[in-house]
């Protein structure tokens, strides 16, 4: 099962940009060694504590990531998706316990990755750390995006963002598309209130923009849904 789901998903795994640079032999040696599980919703990968032994790739489904605050809250930190790795930076950080949770939102599978075989490849290799640490700041180019839309762009103008960029480019007003995450996570993944995000989609569907039902959005006006930088709450 172990050597078919990583066949499977070869393309996925060779894009990821802690993966991508290793040669070839290397990277098959890790995998050898790496474990694949499955999940259900709302079963835990790693426990905010757990000793850090692992780092992970998705292959299929979405988590997400949780701190618990002192009063035994849970905050949202993010979510990741296929292909997004996430506990790396323990490994870099000579960490040994996991400073968050990972929690499945749906069926989903994940790759964990030993630490130390992965470090001991990068630590002999001077190259390999130039190309990872260059993966690494077009990595991080992606999540300053992600900051700047959280801080320049207003609560209407980020739901717009995030829905358009969901859309397929060739869909046409009156057509629908799917999303899979409940509004409670989309409101968490944009830093609001669910009640300010159930406000706003009742604003833009009776603006005759889009409409959000059983988890399907329906396109009404397109080139509106596009201009979202023109909206402000």
């Amino acid at each position: 099962m172990h050597d078919s789901v990583i066949k499977q998903h070869t393309a996925l795994i060779r894009k990821s940009f802690l993966l991508q640079p290793l040669p070839e032999k290397a990277l098959d040696e890790l995998l050898a060694n790496s474990k694949i599980n499955d999940f259900n919703r709302e079963d835990i990968i790693i426990n905010q504590g757990q000793s850090a032994q692992h780092f992970f790739l998705v292959l299929k489904g979405q988590l997400k990531l949780t701190l618990l605050s002192s009063e035994g809250k849970e905050k949202i930190v993010k979510f990741v998706d296929a292909g997004d790795t996430f506990a790396e930076a323990i490994m870099f950080l000579q960490g040994k316990h996991y400073p968050i949770s990972a929690i499945s939102t749906k069926k989903s599978t994940v790759l964990s990755i030993p630490n130390e075989q992965y470090y001991k490849l990068l630590s002999g290799n001077s190259e390999l750390c130039m190309k990872m640490l260059g993966n690494i700041c077009l990595k991080m180019r992606g999540h300053v995006n992600e900051i700047e839309m959280l801080t320049i762009l207003d609560a209407s103008q980020r739901v717009l963002k995030f829905f358009y960029d969901l859309m397929p480019c060739n869909i046409k007003n009156g057509e629908s598309y799917p999303v899979t995450m409940s509004k409670k996570l989309i409101a968490s993944k944009l830093s609001m209130r669910a009640e300010t995000f159930s406000r706003i989609l009742k604003r833009f569907e009776e603006q005759q923009i889009f409409a959000f039902n059983q988890h399907q959005i329906l396109v009404l006006d397109r080139d509106k849904m596009a201009d979202f930088q023109a909206f402000a709450a």
